[in-house]
């Protein structure tokens, strides 16, 4: 960083959000888009997590050695996706790791800014 620029964590993000934030909401706006309800950003949102936790996982398996006796080839490579997926499904359910929420929140502010009515 130079000398006359310095930023705390909190400000960088306030900073990044509010960009991506108008730039999303020109996108929208120059769209015509439909108002984005609640149930939708949440949904949304839970999907994303989801998507978000199967990365995870998948990655977390791929560190895992195959049990040469009853594993390996293909078959393992695709029921694993399948796994990874049911997994994440399934944390989601159960509460998630707490960013749907956020991310619902963050649509739901693109939304208000693309309608004119946030900050």
């Amino acid at each position: 960083m130079s000398a006359g620029f310095a930023m705390n964590v909190s400000q960088a993000r306030e900073f990044a959000l509010d960009g991506a934030v108008s730039q999303k909401a020109i996108a929208l706006k120059g769209a015509g888009s439909k108002a984005v309800t609640r149930e939708s950003a949440n949904k949304t949102a839970t999907d994303f997590e989801s998507m978000f936790l199967e990365q995870m996982f998948n990655h977390m398996f791929a560190t895992i050695p195959v049990n040469s006796t009853f594993g390996g080839g293909q078959g393992e490579e695709t029921m694993r996706s399948f796994l990874t997926g049911a997994y994440a499904k399934q944390m989601v359910k159960a509460g998630g790791i707490g960013l749907a929420p956020h991310i619902a929140n963050e649509i739901l502010k693109i939304q208000e800014k693309a309608d004119g009515i946030a900050r």
